[in-house]
């Protein structure tokens, strides 16, 4: 996994010497995001007017990344440094940026988790605070939002009423969001129901579509939950858990898949993938939580495995369900964009 993570990080160096240079030549706001998923925050609000680079590469799970000098040097050549602040290496990345630059780092970045803490809203979760995906709840995108457009009209006045047009939209377009996943949980009957979840992270995607967490396979030591798996089984068997919600990044861990794998065999539940660190290739938070929303309803509205008969209707159902998914959610997409 070192291995890996040193390659990946080879060839964001060099990603980021060609951001560096292209930047300087074009006069854009040069801004580091730490984890991918950022980026569908901060390019609705900045629009065209600036260059992101994530400095943790999709695929690489981000909370055992280690910064080399390399990534330091490009963090020090950039306007805005946006980090979650959940990870040490985040928080040591601003500090060195700000003692190399000799100003407070509340000038030269947006720590994600201080702010949503002040001003935003932390689930709990198992008896403590839950900062694991905070950024996907619909409020505290638009708390982020806003930080963002004030510290990039800080930077670059000239933007500023650009930068206001584009958080308006953004605000009307998570409006959408909401009333979209509202009419979901309506329509469906779905609110309160409880599902499993992988990583602690998905319970903002779960929170977000009016789903409760009744059990949780990966704890912060990053390996399935021994004490867990009890749980979990009878839960699903009883079904008082609806489904299993698993992210990107709890894919990532040792031994989740295997785990998945055998539950789901064992169990016969459905199991929503959804995407928490990762875009791929989403470029706006709000499609990114149409598509996770897709994937959760798919899994619960075909969650009750009927009796065999001639034709395979688990199947059938599946299928159905995640097209009428899909419909719904492209038909909401467009109409929230006119």
């Amino acid at each position: 996994m070192k291995i890996i993570i040193i390659i990946l990080s080879s060839i964001l160096v060099v990603n980021m010497h060609s951001y560096g240079v292209s930047t300087q030549q074009s006069g854009k706001i040069r801004i580091v995001v730490s984890v991918d998923v950022l980026r569908i925050l901060v390019s609705p609000i900045v629009g065209d007017k600036s260059e992101i680079v994530s400095i943790v590469p999709e695929g690489v799970e981000p909370h055992g990344f280690v910064l080399s000098p390399d990534v330091i040097r490009i963090a020090l050549n950039s306007d805005l440094i946006v980090i979650t602040g959940h990870m040490e290496w985040e928080n040591d990345l601003v500090e060195r940026v700000a003692e190399e630059k000799d100003v407070p780092k509340s000038l030269i970045s947006i720590n994600l988790l201080e702010l949503v803490r002040s001003r935003g809203r932390i689930l709990r979760l198992e008896g403590g605070e839950n900062i694991h995906g905070f950024w996907l709840l619909p409020d505290n995108a638009v708390l982020i939002a806003e930080s963002l457009r004030e510290a990039l009209s800080r930077i670059r006045p000239e933007y500023s009423v650009e930068l206001s047009l584009n958080y308006n939209s953004f605000v009307a377009r998570v409006s959408s969001l909401k009333d979209f996943l509202q009419g979901l949980s309506e329509k469906y009957d779905s609110g309160g129901r409880k599902v499993v979840i992988g990583f602690y992270a998905e319970q903002y995607v779960a929170e977000a579509l009016g789903l409760e967490v009744g059990a949780v396979l990966v704890g912060e030591e990053e390996t399935v939950k021994p004490e867990s798996l009890s749980r979990v089984y009878n839960g699903l068997r009883s079904g008082n858990y609806t489904c299993i919600v698993v992210s990107d990044t709890a894919l990532l861990m040792s031994g989740v898949k295997n785990a998945l794998q055998q539950i789901s065999a064992d169990t016969g539940c459905s199991i929503a993938y959804v995407s928490v660190v990762s875009t791929g290739g989403l470029k706006d938070y709000d499609s990114l939580m149409y598509y996770n929303a897709g994937q959760v309803y798919s899994a619960l509205l075909s969650a009750k495995r009927p009796v065999s008969t001639g034709i395979d209707l688990f199947l059938l159902t599946t299928v159905v369900a995640f097209l009428i998914i899909i419909v719904e959610t492209l038909f909401l997409i467009r109409r929230a964009r006119r």
